[in-house]
């Protein structure tokens, strides 16, 4: 009786702290287009969240997903790029074309993200292009 009493409670603590074992993922839609992204919703709960990313613009872009207590325009840049290897990036879709849809699940933990695009562009004898500092980038938020 007490093995099934303690692997009881052993099984409740490690659902919850897996966030609820396996349950659906909250769906988040975002819309990538020159020179914003829009989340909907801006948060979600802890746990599984579903980014369904539409490339709503005319140009190629990527989604990448950082947890991160800066600003939106906070983050660290060198030559127009975030610099990724400074920054918690937690994962991201790599860049695709206008009109294409993808979507990526993470398991995230509660805090403040910043989603972002991380294209920087060189065109020979114009200035850099950075999608991130020409506003590609929003505040998500996760609660517990």
């Amino acid at each position: 009786m007490r093995f099934v009493i303690a692997f009881g409670v052993l099984t409740a603590l490690l659902v919850a702290a897996c966030g609820g074992g396996g349950g659906k993922a909250k769906d988040v839609s975002v819309s990538l287009k020159e020179w914003s992204i829009a989340a909907t919703p801006a948060e979600a709960p802890e746990g599984k969240v579903k980014f369904s990313v539409k490339n709503d613009g005319t140009i190629p872009h990527e989604f990448v997903v950082v947890k991160s207590d800066l600003p939106p325009t906070g983050l660290p840049v060198k030559d127009g790029k975030v610099v990724e290897e400074q920054i918690n990036l937690i994962d991201e879709i790599e860049p695709f074309g206008a009109g294409t849809t993808k979507s990526i699940t993470l398991d995230l933990s509660p805090g403040k993200y910043l989603l972002i695009c991380n294209i920087v562009e060189q065109v020979p004898g114009q200035p850099v292009t950075s999608h991130y500092q020409k506003g590609m980038t929003v505040f998500f938020q996760v609660g517990p």
